[in-house]
């Protein structure tokens, strides 16, 4: 990828700002323009000096420069403040393009890619992105305006001693041919060293219950020492290389204002060259050590901000796998019927099918109990009901139309969804049952955690409601995060409920008083329920047995337990343990 193509889709956030840009870009200008003003100054103030100038011309020149020296100081401002403010708009603007972009992408996006490398992208290549527009935009101009004014003033001065003094410059071509490659490659080791550090920690952090539970503090604190190392060495690497870039600029420099000193004394000695043209073209020499120097600078902002806006595009450039509909049904609302006709799927990289030629209908209001083995395809089939995935082959069907042309937002909204492993924001409890219903008072929260048997812990936590659940309710029990994920998708009153082994957490006791409880607010609500407890599915109106993405049982209970199958099997063995774990209390 070009640097230009690397940098082309930035080029909207640079435009939004033109106008404040123009009066920095403006302000730079004046200030440079002014600063190839004082060696001039200073010339005519030196060969006046030879013929006695009276005070008042001398209070002309001290005026003069004192009036530039002020326009200078209000320059310097005009630039700092339409310059460097703009690229911080620009930083939060390109952060919140770049998380609306996240909330787009869909889980298959996420399955593939370490969350801390992620953050890393938002945080630490979006610094350098807006170094690059907002300082490394600054610097660029300065040096060529320096260097083009700089040069001219000097031809202007003395042609020849110009050219002699010139003459060791193309070497900076030559140095920044030779290094820039290997200064590109370096920065963009050091972005991804820097994405592993924060994938580090933030996945022991995530994990910091099972990192305690196996005693692997001293590992891990080893591991991460080990990337900081790695990553020491690698900003090193890039030092020593800027150790010999830099250092080499500034001989090159040296080299040429040596020149000046002993072609142009020489000249100024013969009478050939007056002191105070002297004075200012070395003044002007002198002036171009910066943007020569600075070309260093300019070459780790450039390389550091374009490698960024590399990696920032893969992720702005990422398309969701699940697209929305291009012309949308015109269904505003479920009323929860759903229907598998043919279904055919497999997750993205696996080669084998979840689900082969797979029919089912579940009419609306009914409630449904999905039993089958471990990777028996229960979760695929409502993965697919909420269009997380698209289906290979077949059609998935609410009320009559393919998911693929409903709009997601008509989707989502009418179907309640609790997955195994519940999801808690670092809110409190509170906050977390009213997330898809912010509006909702607090009788109607206060009669969901009821329902869900969890009165009694609520009571127990030292603010109630409003006690912290910590990051995904790290200081919550697997039942009671179950618990908050099922009042929340209650709460929400969807048409269509979808549970995937919502209650693996609880013990049976509490389990059927919840099931219970959630049974009554259920009327009319279509209901998919993913269970290994079987005794659940009694309750169900029907239930059917999957094994190896295929159907192959469904009936009621009663019809079930006719037939010696699968679900017999089940329900007798379990029925079996539940009586030895009463009788062995």
């Amino acid at each position: 990828m070009t640097g230009f193509s690397r940098l082309k889709p930035f080029l909207p956030f640079l435009s939004r700002y033109r106008r404040e840009i123009g009066i920095g870009i403006a302000s730079l200008l004046v200030t440079d323009l002014l600063t190839m003003v004082i060696p001039w100054w200073l010339k005519t103030f030196i060969d006046a000096l030879s013929n006695e100038p009276s005070q008042e011309t001398l209070g002309t020149y001290a005026g003069g420069l004192f009036l530039t020296a002020l326009v200078l100081a209000l320059g310097r401002y005009g630039w700092r403040q339409y310059l460097f403010g703009p690229s911080r708009k620009m930083e939060v603007d390109i952060q919140n393009r770049l998380f609306e972009h996240f909330l787009t992408l869909d889980r298959s996006y996420y399955q593939s890619r370490e969350v801390g490398d992620l953050m890393s992208r938002a945080t630490n290549d979006l610094r350098a992105v807006k170094d690059f527009l907002g300082l490394g935009l600054l610097i660029f101009i300065d040096a060529v305006v320096v260097i083009v004014s700089s040069v001219a003033l000097m031809l202007a001065l003395n042609p020849e001693l110009t050219l002699y003094c010139l003459l060791p410059l193309p070497l900076v071509s030559i140095l920044f041919f030779s290094f820039i490659r290997a200064i590109s490659a370096r920065h963009k080791a050091i972005q991804e060293s820097l994405s592993r550090i924060t994938g580090r920690v933030q996945e022991n952090l995530a994990g910091i219950r099972v990192l305690h539970a196996f005693v692997r503090e001293q590992h891990e604190q080893e591991r991460f020492g080990q990337l900081n190392r790695e990553h020491i060495e690698k900003n090193l690497s890039l030092a020593r290389l800027f150790g010999v870039f830099t250092p080499s600029l500034v001989l090159v420099i040296g080299v040429s204002g040596l020149i000046s000193l002993w072609v142009g004394g020489k000249a100024v000695v013969q009478g050939e060259f007056s002191l105070g043209s002297f004075v200012a073209f070395n003044g002007y020499l002198m002036l171009l050590s910066w943007p020569m120097m600075a070309v260093g600078y300019i070459v780790n902002l450039a390389q550091k901000g374009l490698t960024a806006m590399g990696r920032l595009q893969e992720i702005l450039s990422a398309a969701p796998g699940v697209a929305p509909p291009q012309i949308p049904s015109a269904l505003s609302s479920l009323s929860g019927d759903v229907e598998f006709q043919g279904v055919g799927f497999r997750y993205p990289g696996t080669s084998g099918n979840c689900l082969s030629g797979f029919d089912l209908q579940v009419a609306a209001g009914t409630s449904l109990a999905v039993i089958g083995p471990v990777g028996a395809g229960k979760s695929t089939l409502l993965s697919l009901i909420l269009r997380l995935y698209d289906p290979g082959e077949g059609r998935v069907l609410l009320d009559g139309v393919p998911v693929q042309q409903i709009e997601p937002g008509v989707l989502r909204r009418d179907v309640g969804f609790v997955d195994q492993e519940p999801f808690l924001f670092s809110a409190s409890v509170r906050q977390n049952i009213a997330f898809g219903r912010p509006d909702a008072g607090d009788d109607e929260i206060e009669a969901m955690v009821r329902a869900v048997h969890l009165t009694g812990d609520v009571n127990g936590w030292p603010h109630g409601l409003d006690t912290l659940v910590g990051d995904r309710g790290v200081s919550l029990s697997g039942g009671q995060k179950q618990r908050i994920a099922l009042a929340r998708a209650l709460l929400k009153k969807p048409r269509l409920l979808l549970l995937d082994d919502a209650f693996s957490s609880l013990d049976v006791e509490t389990e059927q008083k919840v099931f219970a409880n959630i049974r009554k607010l259920l009327t009319g609500v279509t209901t998919v329920l993913v269970t290994h407890r079987v005794a659940l599915g009694k309750q169900m109106d029907r239930i059917v047995v999957l094994e190896k993405g295929t159907l192959r049982e469904q009936g009621t209970h009663r019809e079930l337990m006719t037939r010696n199958g699968y679900y017999h099997r089940v329900f007798e063995n379990q029925a079996l343990a539940r009586e030895m774990e009463i009788l062995l209390q």
